[in-house]
């Protein structure tokens, strides 16, 4: 129950108080209500009985002091009238509690992305995307039904209250009765509650594993169909498959379990407790009927909030596990707070600078220039340190020791997020979004226009055959652009990093699985990009690079040389001016 109070009180986006207090009156008003159909049942029976409860006189005592005739007509009506009014309230917050699961899933899915794009790289690094692609997609919809379950608990257990209160006013001993029922139904079904939470943990934590392995499956469908080794991808989704039905067996058993077995307790204890107040307590007509209704509707209403407590408890994990992994990455986020204006028309420098993963030296001793408006290239092989120096320039790790300067400015000093988006970035993974090209280039940023679109594609000669296709800007490039060679998607890449208008393009291995001849053509369009126009910097290991490059650097062991090549300061010079 602390748990639903959670879900309740802590989800944002909500009106928790608003949500109690129609639910408080909805309480009063059938305890009103109820209250009422006690002097009703006594007139249509004939009068009051010597042992007639104090709540029948009372009821007319307040009617009539309120200028009312407590006549068998005006009783109904009244009757009628508080209990339309619970249900008006009842269904004003039970309505604005299902708008708000939406909202609260939906501010969900807001924060942790949020959260995602603010944390530092190594945090997102370190994890599975597909533990986030399950907390988005899945567990944040759950969270949202979750919060649904709770309003409906709470709901629950204000009508319980107000029906408790009803009956010690009618008859103590019944009210009593029906309290040890309802701790009975509740005391023999608790363990399948239980049951559910712990089903409801696992089925939360199967269905990540799942998604895991399925976006890390789908990322790598190619090579495993290709290579005929899919089937250990099959063994091991299958063996999560299993464990998530056992969960889901688990969940469904106790489901039934709990109203079958409800059902049945509820029919024998009101039947028990018809027979203690006819035979031995010897309770009036009108007073046994309104404590039967009373019994009834508590016991029911014990056993319907045991079947909500149920279904909240499979679906509470969804929902602690995504707060918790948005507090992961709030407690990860960068820190950057720098406000200077970045001034990369002066050039960039490293001095001194050392860099490590997890204790592992990656750059030592760091010292290195690249000028602007020039082409730089680093070239090494494969975890050498290249991407590492242009992960520390964009910021995307901190340096150990030592100076990065944007400009004359310190990296630390610099306003990040202007900093970042003065980058074009194009990536080693050409994976291109699901989408049309236009959607490709712009990636939603609305202030992109179709004339900035094309003049990008025109700029890595990319225009001519995006003009030829079916739809033009608007043709669907497949997954992860498959319906396009990989020479269109990496200069749909590239117009994506130019059409923004950069001050500086980094370019990561974007010919590394490319053939000779497309690379030639690549490098080429990058040579006429530069021209004085951008600085430029890319990470390689191959040497048509070196043709191009007006400053070069080798990069090997955590250290930086720089390699003399044709292009020398001069042109670098010419090409600034």
């Amino acid at each position: 129950m602390l748990a639903v109070l959670k879900i309740f009180l802590n989800s944002k986006s909500t009106r928790p108080w608003l949500v109690l207090t129609c639910l408080l009156f909805g309480g009063v008003a059938e305890m009103a209500s109820i209250s009422a159909l006690l002097p009703v049942i006594t007139t249509l029976s004939g009068g009051e009985s010597a042992n007639a409860s104090p709540l029948n006189g009372t009821a007319r005592d307040f009617i009539r002091q309120v200028g009312v005739e407590p006549t068998l007509g005006m009783m109904i009506l009244l009757m009628s009238g508080f209990m339309v009014l619970k249900s008006a309230l009842s269904f004003s917050a039970l309505s604005y509690a299902g708008v708000a699961s939406a909202r609260v899933a939906i501010e969900l899915r807001q924060r942790l992305i949020a959260a995602l794009f603010s944390a530092q790289w190594r945090f997102y690094s370190e994890q599975s995307r597909g533990r986030f692609a399950n907390a988005i997609a899945n567990d944040a919809g759950r969270a949202g039904s979750a919060y649904l379950l709770a309003v409906r608990v709470i709901a629950y257990g204000i009508q319980a209250l107000a029906y408790v209160a009803v009956a010690m006013l009618v008859d103590w001993k019944l009210a009593l009765l029906g309290l040890l029922a309802g701790a009975l139904v509740t005391g023999a079904l608790g363990h399948l509650v239980l049951l559910s939470r712990k089903a409801g943990d696992k089925q939360t934590d199967r269905t990540s594993d799942l998604t895991v392995q399925t976006v890390d499956m789908l990322s790598n469908i190619k090579p495993l169909k290709t290579m005929d080794r899919w089937q250990g991808s099959l063994q091991a989704m299958t063996a999560t498959l299993t464990r998530l039905k056992r969960s889901l067996v688990r969940r469904e058993l106790a489901k039934q379990g709990l109203m079958q077995g409800g059902d049945a307790l509820v029919t024998i204890l009101i039947g028990v407790a018809i027979y203690f107040a006819h035979t031995a307590w010897q309770i009036p007509l009108p007073e046994l009927v309104v404590s039967g209704v009373i019994f009834f509707q508590l016991v029911s209403i014990i056993s319907k909030l045991q079947k909500f407590l149920q279904q909240s408890a499979e679906l509470e994990s969804a929902y602690f596990r995504t707060e918790a992994l948005i507090k992961e990455a709030e407690a990860n986020r960068e820190t950057w707070t720098g406000t200077a204006e970045p001034q990369p028309d002066i050039g960039f420098s490293f001095r001194n600078v050392t860099f490590a993963h997890d204790r592992l030296p990656v750059l030592r001793g760091l010292d290195l220039s690249i000028p602007a408006c020039a082409i730089t290239v680093f070239m090494g092989p494969s975890g050498s340190g290249k991407t590492t120096i242009v992960d520390l320039l964009i910021g995307l790790h901190r340096a150990g020791s030592g100076e990065i300067r944007i400009g004359d400015t310190l990296i630390s000093d610099v306003d990040i997020g202007k900093w970042r988006a003065m980058i074009g970035y194009v990536p080693q993974e050409l994976n291109l979004l699901h989408a049309s090209v236009r959607e490709n280039i712009t990636l939603g940023d609305p202030t992109i226009t179709d004339e900035a679109i094309w003049a990008a594609l025109k700029q890595v000669n990319a225009d001519g055959f995006v003009a030829s296709l079916p739809a033009g800007l608007d043709t669907d490039v497949g997954e992860t652009g498959g319906k396009l060679s990989g020479g269109q998607r990496q200069r749909i890449s590239l117009a994506r990093a130019l059409a923004a208008g950069p001050k500086v393009l980094i370019l990561d291995e974007v010919t590394s699985a490319l053939d000779p001849e497309t690379e030639a053509a690549i490098v080429e369009n990058i040579r006429r990009l530069g021209n004085g126009r951008y600085t430029i910097i890319a990470i390689t290991h191959r040497a048509a690079w070196t043709t191009i490059a007006d400053r070069l650097y080798d990069v090997s062991g955590g250290s930086v040389t720089a390699v003399p090549n044709d292009n020398n300061a001069e042109t670098i010079a010419t090409r600034a001016g």
